[in-house]
C-alpha cells in the first residue's frame, strides 16, 4: 500500500466514534396543553424485554439506510399511534454515547393534535403516556448521583502480556446518574439525562 492510497482512503471519509456497536435515536415530543408547553412521557410495557416499566422517551433503533431524524419520527409515529404528518421535527439536540457501546441521538418535535387523549398508544411497547410541564424542568435542576465504572476482565485475558502482569490495575471512570422527581413519577437515567441536556440547550 502507498502514501497516496492511505490519503484518500482517510481523506475521503467522515469520521466517527469507535467501539459503537448500536445507534439509536428518540423524539422529545411536545404539545400543547391549555396554551402551556409539556413534553409527552412513555411508561414503557411489561412485555418489554428490556427495562419494562421504566419511564423513557419515543424511540429506537435506527434501520438500515434510514436518517436519524426518520427513524426518532418513525419511532414517536409506532409507539404513539400518531400519523408522521402530526410530527413537526423542531431540530436535533445533544447525542448522547454511552458506556454500554451504543449512541442515541436526540430530536425534539412538536405534537400537533387537539388534545392528549386523543393519543391511543401501542399497549405492546406503551403502557401509558403522562406529560410534565416544561416550566418544571426550567425551575428545577435534575437531581445527580455518581456511579462508578469499573472494568472486569474474562478469566482467559492475557495479563502475561502486560508489564505489570495480574498487578495491572484499570482505570475506572465517574458516571453521572440523573433523577427528575415530579409528583409520583420518576424520570431518570438516560430520559433524564436527555432531558437535562435538551433544557439546558434552550436555557442558554
Amino acid at each position: 500500500m502507498k502514501i497516496k492510497t492511505i490519503k484518500e482512503k482517510i481523506q475521503n471519509r467522515i469520521p466517527g466514534p469507535t467501539r459503537i456497536q448500536h445507534y439509536y435515536s428518540v423524539l422529545v415530543p411536545l404539545i400543547e396543553i391549555n396554551g402551556e408547553i409539556h413534553l409527552i412521557y412513555e411508561l414503557r410495557s411489561q412485555n418489554l424485554k428490556t427495562q419494562p416499566g421504566e419511564v423513557s422517551f419515543p424511540g429506537g433503533r435506527i434501520e438500515r439506510g434510514e436518517e436519524f431524524s426518520q427513524a426518532a419520527v418513525r419511532e414517536c409515529s409506532e409507539e404513539l399511534l400518531i400519523p408522521e404528518s402530526k410530527i413537526e421535527l423542531l431540530g436535533e439536540a445533544d447525542y448522547l454515547i454511552t458506556p454500554y457501546n451504543f449512541i442515541i441521538y436526540t430530536f425534539v418535535g412538536k405534537i400537533n393534535i387537539d388534545s392528549l387523549e386523543s393519543i391511543k398508544v401501542n399497549n405492546y411497547e406503551v403502557e401509558e403516556i403522562f406529560t410534565v410541564p416544561l416550566k418544571f424542568f426550567l425551575n428545577h435542576q435534575a437531581e445527580k448521583y455518581a456511579a462508578v465504572l469499573k472494568s472486569e476482565f474474562d478469566q482467559d485475558f492475557p495479563y502475561h502480556l502486560l508489564p505489570q502482569g495480574e498487578k495491572f490495575n484499570p482505570r475506572q471512570g465517574d458516571y453521572q446518574i440523573y433523577f427528575y422527581r415530579y409528583q409520583d413519577r420518576v424520570i431518570w437515567g438516560i430520559t433524564a439525562e436527555i432531558t437535562r441536556s435538551f433544557i439546558e440547550i434552550i436555557k442558554h
